[in-house]
């Protein structure tokens, strides 16, 4: 009997496991799956959470790709340009100047020769939105700037299949820039009035310094208003600057314009004066002979930051010499609250091998315009930057 019994047990089935062994699998097949319906759920659903939080526009967006659900990065595909036939005399600074009649300049950058210095003739501009691009480029291709004719077109990454799932262009929504600060949504929404009835009228808002970019959409409620309309006014002077129209090249929502500025919290300028003052003191006195350089004002808050920044950061660095590496520092709450400034939740450090290569990258990033803000950088005391980059996840080493 006892035989039997034992032989019972160690039969071997079909998959070549005994009872016993598959008695095992299966607990262990069943523990696994009480985990993925249990733990691993709330895992899950936690990270889907963060996600959807870390891709949500910040508060203020007019950008209806953006808010539409568009991915980012395709929607920065359609908003860049090439710039071709530059003078040499011209800067990154003089052709954000230019363009930004059209909407607000993201970012300038010119191929350098590493042996002159000097830029090459070419570069990119990129703008918040798709439809200041467009306008951008056909109004300037072919016109003179600084004694040569610029050439102005996509760049070669640029793929028109990359509109394929975008919200289509609602016929009745026009897009219009260069407003002049002193007009307002209601007066804009009546200087357009009398092409039709007019839906929604919004302005990009700049949170930080109370007022509107220059740049929006209106929306009619006839397409054929909104053709007349961006027809008739552009390339019309208004408030002695030259309005520029055109149709919206991408759909989805609006988003509030100016109304997001009741909803945002405003800085008292006690608070801004001694944060500014309390920054340039600290810039002034920066450790000479350090190989970190640290730039500010790269981006305007984390939701801004993306997988790319570093490296993107890296790039441009490395014309000065050979980077250790980068990190993208995001304050914690009490960090903001013991510096007093509110602009600061992003930071990059740039670690250089050789102090002259940080020396000369100071030179490089100081003043210099990106994503529509201007970078300031200093030197920073390497064991600081030890201290305060030790739990940072976002290391870019090239």
């Amino acid at each position: 009997m006892e035989g039997h019994m034992a032989g019972s047990a160690d039969a071997v089935l079909a998959n070549g496991l005994t009872a016993e062994q598959q008695a095992s699998v299966d607990r262990a097949r069943a523990y696994a799956q009480e985990l993925q319906d249990t733990v691993f759920k709330d895992v899950a659903e936690a990270e889907r959470r963060r996600r959807a939080e870390e891709s949500r526009p910040p508060p203020g967006t007019v950008n209806p790709g953006l808010l539409g659900g568009v991915d980012a990065r395709n929607l920065s595909v359609l908003s860049r340009l090439y710039v071709g036939s530059i003078n040499f005399e011209l800067t990154e600074e003089h052709l954000h100047r230019v363009f930004s009649e059209f909407g607000t300049v993201h970012s300038v950058s010119m191929s350098k020769d590493p042996a002159t210095g000097r830029h090459k003739g070419y570069g990119f501009v990129e703008f918040e939105v798709p439809e200041a691009a467009m306008l951008a480029m056909e109004a300037l291709n072919g016109t003179m700037l600084g004694g040569r004719q610029l050439r102005i077109g996509r760049p070669n990454n640029y793929n028109v299949a990359v509109m394929q799932g975008f919200p289509p262009p609602p016929p009745e929504r026009i897009y219009v820039a260069n407003v002049n600060e002193a007009i307002s949504e209601d007066v804009l929404r009546e200087i357009f009035g009398p092409f039709g009835e007019v839906s929604a009228c919004v302005l990009a808002p700049d949170l930080s310094a109370r007022r509107h970019k220059g740049w929006g959409f209106i929306e009619f409620a006839q397409a054929a208003a909104a053709e007349q309309a961006a027809a008739a006014m552009n390339g019309l002077s208004l408030a002695n600057v030259v309005l520029r129209v055109r149709p919206s090249v991408v759909g989805g929502p609006l988003g509030p314009g100016m109304a997001a500025l009741d909803e945002a919290a405003q800085v008292p300028q006690q608070v801004a004066d001694m944060a500014a003052s309390v920054s340039q003191s600290i810039a002034e006195a920066g450790p000479a002979g350090s190989a970190v350089v640290l730039l500010a004002n790269v981006v305007g808050g984390r939701s801004e930051v993306d997988d790319e920044l570093a490296s993107d950061m890296a790039g441009e660095g490395l014309k000065c010499g050979r980077i250790v590496k980068v990190v993208v520092h995001i304050a914690s709450d009490e960090e903001l609250a013991a510096s007093g400034n509110l602009s600061a939740e992003v930071s990059i450090f740039m670690q250089y091998a050789e102090p002259a290569a940080a020396a000369a990258a100071l030179e490089l990033f100081d003043g210099r315009w990106f994503g529509g803000r201007r970078i300031a950088a200093r030197l920073f005391d390497p064991d600081r930057f030890r201290v305060v980059t030790s739990a940072d996840t976002m290391v870019f080493i090239p």
